[in-house]
């Protein structure tokens, strides 16, 4: 007769600890990048684009252009988001007349800073990477979107020259 040998249950449960730990570390780094994202989105945008990136910001009546909702960035750019054509309308490498001349963005300093260590101006500051990562987490993709939802403001483009 051959002995039948059981499996210590930390030899099983090991290595499915370790394998779920491994799939929930790049969760939880996009989850922070996610949170930054959104605290610098309220910081630096929410007074145009509303709290929800809906266009219905505090400021909102204030401004000749009335501001893109956000949330529908995806319609127009694709899904995801392509980062670098995103990031130029908001660090000023591509020219959006509501966000003010080139000279003096309407969103701070902090937006034209390049990544640590870089000075190459083709690449996306931290700060703007994080708030493209929040915008991509509000993207309306339900195509049953309601009409509210759709109503027609100012395209976020280039084209609003």
């Amino acid at each position: 007769m051959k002995p039948v040998f059981r499996k210590n249950a930390l030899q099983v449960h090991i290595p499915l600890l370790l394998g779920s730990l491994l799939l929930t570390i790049p969760a939880i780094a996009w989850a922070n990048e996610i949170h930054e994202g959104r605290e610098l989105y309220l910081q630096h945008c929410a007074a145009c684009h509303g709290v929800k990136g809906d266009g219905h910001g505090p400021l909102e009546h204030e401004l000749t252009t009335p501001p893109a909702d956000l949330r529908l960035l995806s319609r127009k750019y694709g899904n995801p988001l392509p980062e670098d054509q995103i990031a130029r309308f908001m660090d000023g490498r591509a020219d959006v007349r509501a966000h003010g001349p080139r000279d003096m963005p309407v969103w701070g300093e902090e937006m034209w800073q390049y990544p640590e260590g870089s000075e190459n101006p083709n690449q996306v500051s931290d700060s703007v990477a994080h708030i493209i990562h929040y915008l991509q987490s509000i993207q309306i993709v339900d195509s049953h979107a309601s009409r509210k939802e759709t109503h027609s403001h100012a395209q976020f483009s280039a084209d609003n020259k």
